[in-house]
C-alpha cells in the first residue's frame, strides 16, 4: 500500500496545475477525481478491515472522498493510504479467516479484502500515468514511462 501510494503521489505531482480537472474527450475521471475516488476506497477498505459494519451504500465506482481542490485531493489520498496501511498493520491474526459483507452484497474473506486495495491503487495509478502520456509527458521516471523498473522483467 505504501509503495503503490508513493508511486501514485509521484505521478500526481507531475500533472500540470491547469490539467488537474481535465478528462480526455470530457469522459472518464480527471486526475483530481482519480485521487478522490482512490482515497475514498482506501478509507472504505480501512473501515472493513477495522470491522466497522456501516459502509457507503453507493456502487463502488461512486465512492469518493471530498476534495475541493487538487491539493486537497493529494492530501486526502496520502492520509487515506496511511490510514489503510495502519488498519492492515494492526489487524489481529484471528480476523484473517473472517468474512466481510461488501457494500454491493458479496461476502469476501478478509484475505481478499487485504489484497484488493493494492490492485485498486495500481489500477488507478496506471490511469493517472496514462493521462500524463496523453498530456505529452513522456519522461521516464521509473525505468519506463509510468511503471517502476521492477515491473519490466
Amino acid at each position: 500500500i505504501e509503495a503503490l501510494s508513493e508511486l501514485m503521489l509521484k505521478a500526481a505531482a507531475h500533472i500540470p496545475a491547469e490539467r488537474t480537472a481535465w478528462k480526455p474527450e470530457g469522459l472518464g475521471r480527471s486526475p483530481q477525481e482519480l485521487l478522490a475516488h482512490t482515497a475514498g476506497a482506501n478509507l472504505a477498505f480501512a473501515r472493513l478491515i477495522q470491522g466497522e459494519a456501516e459502509l457507503p451504500g453507493e456502487p463502488p465506482q461512486q465512492i469518493k472522498a471530498e476534495a475541493r481542490s487538487y491539493q486537497e485531493a493529494l492530501q486526502t489520498f496520502q492520509t487515506s493510504a496511511q490510514t489503510l496501511a495502519q488498519a492492515m498493520r494492526t489487524l489481529p491474526e484471528e480476523r484473517f479467516t473472517q468474512e466481510c459483507q461488501m457494500p454491493w452484497g458479496e461476502r469476501w474473506k478478509m484475505t481478499r479484502v487485504l489484497s484488493a486495495p493494492s490492485a485498486h491503487i495500481a489500477y488507478h495509478w496506471d490511469q493517472l500515468c496514462y493521462l500524463q502520456t496523453l498530456l505529452g509527458d513522456q519522461e521516464d521516471r521509473h525505468g519506463s514511462v509510468g511503471a517502476p523498473q521492477s515491473y519490466h522483467g
